[in-house]
């Protein structure tokens, strides 16, 4: 049995988290290529102790990106997806694949 100050290294993967920067640096399934078809471009994902979203823009590209605009803080779950990007269904913002705003109108 170990210590419980082991075990809590060893256990806690959210941000900031030595266990959790060491996951972080590999490759994780969170979700099918089907669950982003037709009318459905984004998807709610929990993934390391993070709320995500996963999203296809109409060019085919995924984007994994945090769920608030920087903005007014609206879900992007709800956002439109552009050409290359998505947009905020608030304010219009736009964010490409990585998270970054894109386009400010």
């Amino acid at each position: 049995m170990i210590a419980a100050e082991e075990n809590e290294l060893l256990t806690r993967v959210g941000p900031d988290t030595p266990m959790g920067e060491l996951l972080r640096r590999y490759w994780h399934p969170i979700g099918g290529a089907l669950e982003l078809t037709g009318k459905k471009f984004t998807k709610m994902v929990r993934l390391l102790g993070e709320d995500l979203v996963l999203y296809k823009d109409r060019s085919g590209t995924y984007g994994l990106i945090e769920p608030l605009c920087a903005h007014r803080r609206i879900n992007l779950l709800y956002g439109m997806p552009l050409q290359h990007g998505l947009r905020c269904p608030y304010h219009g913002w736009a964010y490409d694949e990585t998270g970054a705003c894109i386009e400010q109108p």
